[in-house]
């Protein structure tokens, strides 16, 4: 850079042959010792009509109108940021690389962020055009600050003003311009904000460069300031390092070890190893041979892919003086010639700096394109925009709902892997149901003694094997006295029905509450569902009030269907349980046999103690086939146990057997009636009336629709400014993206 007054030469570990847009000395020696014939004679050539300063510039000025567009909020520009403790030389190299002063006041000096374009305009006068960016919301304006000025002595001033206008933003910015705010007592000013002054200089001998200036990270505060800005201006400044596009360049002065220098901390935590750090050293006049050579090998200790840079800025004292750039320019270069401690180290290292960072457009492509797709994703999973007749709106939205509950009532629905669905859960809710019914099943205790504590009964489950039941049990002794004390007018030997009934009808009069249980858990779970898909399709139109129409139309439409469906299934459950029936005599009788048999085998010893005939396989398959020879055909394992002793008990034997045979099929019976009575007349019945049903209570036919379904219908606040958000966001991506494929 042609402007500015310092020498810049790089540390150790700096990379040689690196591509250089530091401010440098024409007479700094290069890698190799060599000197070009231009550096020997004054830079005769011009690197600023160079193909790589036209192509950076092009750059530069495609980056500048990126960040125009706001894209800066939405994805990470390159972007470099200067940043460093407090009075570290940071206001100085600013200055250096722009040619211009900055404000010099006690305290902090840079309280906000300020960024700095630099252009080369051959045939241009020098110019500053000074602007403030201020964040409105969720987007950024940004505000013409004064007229463009064309002496590089009016900047520090108008910055200075700039700076107060951000700090206090509830005054008008032509109260800046003159100074006037100055008189104006009422309104507190802020330490520090987050807007930003944006600096664009102009001319022939500026060299091209984009760069935000932060403001210095403090330790402490003046007495009276908040001490809460210690942690205000860190937090800014990390929130700009740690964006992945930022290259960080940390100013560090050799004026005070590294490890007290906050900024230094604040960087290294962010970018650990280095990549996206460029170190620059500032007074190294300070140092003396012991700390010159800590310094120059600060890079063994904090490496940076760039390596550590070193310049020479003017003092405090040249610059209360008034120091010129080009006498602060030899001075500098004078001091890396001369100095004991540095001059060896100039001689070895050259002062080059690269940018090759900012120039990666492939990435900044890719980026915008994302982000783009990601904006057009969001704009898609908003509820639809809507275009067409509120009243057709309504319509469709009742018609598709409808629908969608159809295919979960046939149980067609794509499967949810996370919830189990219609079909699913009322299956489970019928095994409940099965599985109540068939523990009122009589048990039957046909073993010798007195034991009324309810122990183990043998019983068929359901695939007619014998398993043992732990249940209270009705004693064998007890039915034939029941038997005995029922007779009246029968012939010896006989005994009344209503012993059978007697047994019967106390299974089934437990029935009933298993049944409405059934009931009431399918309809729970229907309701839910329901509830689910009208959150699923009405969700949208909460605010308009339509979800809430037609959950109110819904609810009134199931409990009505409900009532009804309570009043069949109690009749159709009076059909079990007050007549004693069944035309499947097969299937009664051969019931029948198995338990006559059970239940005699049990009386002549229990299983459970010792092998019964039934279950000693040899001497049953013995006994069959001595009957069979006897010309007894047809016996079965089962007819065996008829054979064993009675004690008498014929009666209470067959009482047991043919009650306990008529369980089993009116059981079976009846878990498939009921679960089809709540199927035909709560789950189907309401999927065939929902679409008319919901129609006629919300009165879309009626005089006045249109109006209600335009309120039904509207977008809530929150969608309509986030579908505004998104557009805007699509439409500033989309001109991001446009510029970026004009450029190449």
């Amino acid at each position: 850079m042609s402007t500015g007054y310092t020498s810049a030469h790089s540390a150790p570990g700096s990379p040689s042959g690196t591509s250089l847009d530091f401010p440098s000395d024409p007479s700094s020696p290069i890698p190799g010792g060599k000197q070009p014939d231009a550096a020997r004679n004054g830079r005769k050539q011009d690197f600023s009509n160079s193909s790589y300063a036209r192509d950076r510039r092009e750059l530069l000025q495609l980056l500048a109108k990126l960040h125009g567009t706001g894209i800066q909020n939405l994805l990470n520009l390159p972007q470099i940021c200067v940043t460093g403790s407090q009075s570290v030389g940071k206001s100085s190299l600013i200055e250096s690389i722009g040619g211009i002063k900055l404000p010099r006041e006690s305290g902090t000096c840079t309280r906000c962020p300020m960024e700095c374009r630099l252009e080369f305009a051959a045939s241009s006068k020098w110019t500053c055009r000074v602007s403030l960016r201020i964040r409105d919301g969720d987007s950024l304006q940004e505000y013409p600050f004064g007229p463009d000025l064309t002496d590089p002595d009016e900047v520090e001033n108008r910055l200075r003003q700039a700076q107060r206008a951000l700090l206090r933003p509830t005054l008008q910015h032509d109260a800046f311009l003159d100074d006037s705010d100055l008189q104006i007592r009422a309104g507190n000013a802020m330490s520090f904000t987050d807007d930003c002054v944006c600096v664009h200089i102009r001319g022939p001998d500026v060299t091209d460069l984009h760069f935000y200036d932060l403001p210095g990270i403090i330790v402490n505060v003046q007495e009276g300031q908040d001490t809460s800005d210690i942690e205000l201006v860190r937090s800014m400044v990390k929130r700009y390092i740690e964006k992945p596009g930022c290259i960080a360049l940390l100013v560090v002065s050799c004026e005070t070890d590294f490890e007290n220098q906050v900024a230094g901390r604040l960087v290294r935590e962010v970018d650990a190893g280095g990549f996206n750090t460029v170190g620059v050293l500032t007074k190294p006049d300070k140092t003396d041979a012991e700390s010159a050579q800590r310094w120059q090998k600060i890079n063994d200790a904090y490496k940076l892919q760039t390596g550590w840079f070193v310049v020479k800025l003017p003092s405090s004292q040249e610059l209360r003086e008034g120091i010129s750039a080009e006498v602060a320019r030899q001075r500098a270069d004078a001091f890396f010639k001369t100095n004991e401690h540095w001059v060896d180290y100039a001689l070895r290292h050259p002062a080059w700096i690269g940018t090759e960072n900012l120039t990666d457009l492939p990435r900044i492509r890719d980026a915008v394109q994302k982000a783009l797709v990601d904006s057009m994703n969001c704009l898609v999973e908003l509820p639809a925009q809507l275009t067409a007749d509120p009243t057709a709106e309504v319509f469709a939205r009742i018609t598709s709902f409808a629908q969608r509950v159809s295919i979960h009532v046939r149980g067609t629905a794509p499967l949810q892997v996370d919830r189990r669905g219609l079909v699913q859960q009322l299956y489970a809710t019928y095994q409940e149901f099965k599985h109540d019914i068939r523990a009122t099943a009589p048990a039957f205790d046909a073993r010798k003694g007195h034991d009324d504590s309810g122990a183990d009964v043998i019983e068929f489950g359901s695939d007619d094997e014998e398993r043992a039941v732990h249940a209270p049990s009705v004693k064998i002794d007890e039915v034939m006295r029941t038997a005995i004390e029922a007779r009246t007018r029968e012939l010896p030997g006989n005994y009344p029905f209503s012993v059978k009934a007697h047994y019967i009808f106390s299974f089934l009069e437990e029935w009933e509450a298993p049944t409405f249980l059934c009931f009431e858990r399918a309809f729970k779970i229907f309701c839910d569902e329901i509830s689910h898909l009208v959150e699923e399709h009405f969700a949208q139109y909460t605010h308009g009030g339509l979800k809430s129409n037609v959950q109110a139309a819904i609810s009134a439409q199931l409990q009505a269907i409900a009532d009804q469906a309570r009043v069949r299934l109690r009749a159709d459950m009076l059909k079990e349980t007050e007549d004693i029936h069944t035309q499947n005599d097969h299937y009664l009788a051969s019931y029948k046999a198995k338990y006559l048999a059970l239940y005699k085998q049990t009386r002549a010893g229990c299983p459970a103690n010792r092998p019964s005939p039934l279950s000693a396989a040899s001497h049953v398959q013995n006994a069959l086939a001595s009957l069979s020879n006897a010309g007894y055909t047809g016996v079965t394992k089962s007819d065996l146990g008829k054979l064993l002793p009675t004690d008498g008990l014929d009666p209470a034997f067959d009482i047991m057997a043919e009650v306990r045979a008529y369980f089993q099929v009116a059981y079976k019976r009846y878990i498939d009636s009921v679960p089809q009575c709540i199927e035909q007349t709560l789950i189907r019945a309401f999927d065939q009336q929902l679409s008319a049903a919901i129609v006629s209570d919300l009165g879309l036919f009626k005089a006045g629709a249109r109006a209600k379904c335009e309120t039904w219908v509207r977008e809530p606040p929150a969608v309509a400014e986030e579908r505004r958000e998104l557009l805007a966001r699509k439409k500033t991506l989309e001109q991001a993206q446009a510029l970026l494929f004009r450029f190449g």
